[in-house]
């Protein structure tokens, strides 16, 4: 099996070329490093949910069919864009040529779908897009098809998944040609941004509504440009669009996330593609075998069926794809659940067989956490998560994460959070050493009624998150993230996790990739801190860490789509690559100018003679003050609970108050009250 260690564009090729060469491992890799990127030029180009998971199937089972003709690893990308554009077109060629009762029937289809269920509307629900962002997504609705095609590549050129020479390659055309078809592109969308914004006005022009009468409210190429000539002639609409209210396309869409593939299309894909070997002929046997949508569809675009036909075979695609679905979720397959099923193959008759099978299918069940756990890795330095101390191991909690509150996510700048531990057993003073007694006695994190105590009392300190010390898969603290997300998803706070192996190996990006892949099963859940619709992970690093863990971290990040926020070393502004965001973790006040503003009560380490940093509650009061009034993008509290370091803010016998939050808490409860985000 190889070894894909190298980091880099090297890296990339590597795994390319082992896939070439029949490794099955580095296929896998191929096929879930670059779904996402499929799954997101394929759903912008077409607008058409319904019809996005056929083509990325179509493309990714054409890349393992013909992957080893590929001349140039170094290509891969590109290429395999390439073949995305042309399973587009030719989707568009089949649609065109459908014959009449069949345009009827998706003309029926269209009218009773929500029309606004498309890939825009995805993309503003999924990546939670606001303001400029969201209008600019609505504003994707009213380009033509042609256009569309190109806006897929170029956004995941801005997002920086495509450069714009893989942009050129992809598109099959010089670069300089690209060039000009990227600036009629954004001129076009500039005129598309107007149109939405003239009809969201409030109240709208007059004038304008009355030229509207007959619209039937959805985007056409004709009404696009019937408002646009509206919105430049008329003197009330004239100023709807004025430029210094405008931020460039380009620069709202650089770096966001990409829309992730619903679990059903990964689980099908990847079931396929098991089933199939990697070989290229059972591959294409395969895809029907997972689902019949495509071929149900196919054909009845190219035959004259009627609707009644149509409607037939839509059934049998419903039960094709149910059966493959219901058994991957029997299998306890990640993300495919029962719900997750219904969802996919649509609503119907309530006594049709899939209603029937769906009812009599058990709820696939959440597969269950490693076996063993790990203590935390120890080290002789001070430092936020390395104090040497035994920790007795308990059964862990075993509480599925809940289905996440939509509302739950606050991705609003600036985030309030705390560095947390999910350490404990018992009362932290006597559960591994502490200078402090814990207010709240007998302390087990593994009991849901000490986390929910622990979210509140975070959350009366005006804090929207939680930072939750991370040690890697299957270790003590990951196998407490479930019950941490179960909680935080019923009472509306967010958790992210601080990855601390850095500090202690310098991990490989193919170590880190694979860790930040694992994460997902959490991070994918709206629970989980997101900004700009990306999943947040903090990063511990060590005194002597320098721009190199810049590279690693931006190579391993390519495609996993996190916002990584590093923690700062000497000169870590001067690096070439620069991750999401910067913070440090110190135990006394500090501002990272643009980047975090981080407080903390003090530091006490649990063996120590004397504190580093004495307890003050008018310093930290004043720090607080500072944090809050500071405009940082990050501003994070040293500690909730570290008590081994007597970092901790949580309640203690020596800072009880009337609250019952203890005097910490009160002062950030009351400063952050009085300076809100």
């Amino acid at each position: 099996m190889s070894d894909f260690s190298p980091s880099g564009h090297d890296a990339h090729t590597a795994v390319v070329s082992a896939a070439q060469a029949g490794d099955q491992r580095a296929l896998d890799v191929l096929v879930a490093d670059h779904l996402p990127l499929v799954y997101n030029v394929v759903g912008r180009a077409l607008n058409a949910p319904s019809d996005t998971d056929d083509v990325v199937q179509d493309v990714m089972f054409q890349m393992v069919r013909d992957v080893g003709q590929l001349r140039d690893p170094a290509a891969f990308r590109s290429w395999l864009v390439a073949i995305a554009m042309r399973q587009v077109r030719r989707h568009w060629r089949l649609r065109r040529a459908a014959p009449q009762a069949d345009a009827e029937w998706l003309e029926e289809t269209a009218q009773l779908a929500d029309p606004g269920a498309d890939f825009a509307d995805l993309t503003i629900t999924v990546l939670h897009l606001s303001d400029q962002r969201r209008e600019t997504a609505e504003a994707t609705r009213w380009l033509d098809a042609e256009d569309r095609e190109l806006l897929a590549v170029w956004w995941m050129e801005v997002a920086g998944q495509l450069t714009r020479a893989e942009l050129a390659a992809a598109l099959e055309i010089p670069p300089a040609q690209a060039g000009v078809r990227v600036q009629r592109l954004k001129a076009r969308l500039e005129v598309a941004r107007a149109v939405v914004r003239a009809l969201e006005a409030v109240p709208r022009c007059p004038d304008l509504d009355g030229m509207l009468y007959g619209w039937d409210g959805r985007p056409s190429g004709l009404w696009r440009k019937r408002v646009a000539r509206h919105t430049r002639e008329c003197p009330v609409c004239d100023g709807v669009f004025a430029e210094a209210d405008v931020v460039p396309a380009e620069r709202l869409l650089a770096d966001l996330a990409l829309v992730p593939v619903p679990p059903v299309l990964a689980a099908l894909t990847a079931a396929a593609l098991r089933a199939a070997g990697g070989n290229a002929t059972t591959a294409t046997t395969a895809t029907h075998a997972t689902t019949v949508a495509h071929t149900t569809r196919t054909a009845r675009l190219t035959k004259a069926a009627k609707v009644t036909k149509a409607a037939n075979a839509a059934k049998a695609t419903s039960a094709g794809k149910l059966a493959a679905l219901l058994s991957l979720a029997a299998a306890g397959v990640a993300g495919v659940t029962i719900a997750a099923v219904a969802l996919a193959v649509g609503p119907g008759d309530p006594t049709s067989p899939t209603a029937a099978a769906l009812s009599a299918s058990p709820t696939a069940r959440s597969a269950p956490p490693a076996a063993s756990a790990s203590p935390s890795p120890s080290s002789t330095s001070a430092s936020p998560s390395a104090t040497t101390r035994p920790h007795p191991t308990k059964k862990p909690a075993t509480t599925a994460a809940a289905a996440p509150n939509p509302t739950t996510v606050d991705t609003k700048l600036p985030v309030r959070a705390a560095f947390y531990y999910p350490w404990y057993d018992k009362n932290p003073h006597t559960d591994g050493g502490s200078q402090y007694t814990a207010s709240a006695s007998d302390y087990d994190q593994d009991d849901p009624a000490t986390v929910d105590r622990q979210i509140k009392d975070m959350q009366y300190g005006g804090l929207q998150a939680g930072i939750a010390s991370w040690w890697g898969a299957g270790k003590r603290e990951d196998k407490r993230m479930p019950l941490l997300m179960s909680e935080g998803a019923e009472l509306g706070f967010s958790w992210t996790t601080y990855y601390e192996n850095e500090a202690y190996g310098n991990p490989s990006v193919t170590q880190i990739h694979s860790d930040l892949v694992y994460l997902r099963k959490y991070s994918d859940q709206k629970t989980w801190l997101h900004i700009d619709g990306k999943p947040v992970i903090f990063v511990y690093a060590a005194g002597d860490d320098g721009c190199d863990m810049v590279d690693r971290w931006t190579e391993a990040n390519r495609t996993a789509g996190y916002y990584v926020v590093l923690k700062v070393f000497g000169g870590y502004r001067t690096c070439a690559n620069q991750p999401q965001g910067w913070h440090q973790y110190a135990s006394s006040l500090d501002l990272q100018q643009g980047y975090s503003a981080i407080l903390s009560p003090g530091f006490y380490k649990y063996d120590a003679d004397a504190p580093v940093v004495p307890r003050d509650l008018d310093r930290f009061r004043r720090d607080a003050t500072t944090v809050a009034t500071s405009g940082a993008p990050f501003q994070l509290l040293v500690t909730y609970n570290e008590w081994g370091e007597g970092t901790a803010a949580e309640s203690a016998t020596a800072w009880a108050s009337p609250s019952g939050h203890g005097a910490y808490m009160d002062v950030l409860h009351d400063v952050f009250t009085a300076h809100p985000r």
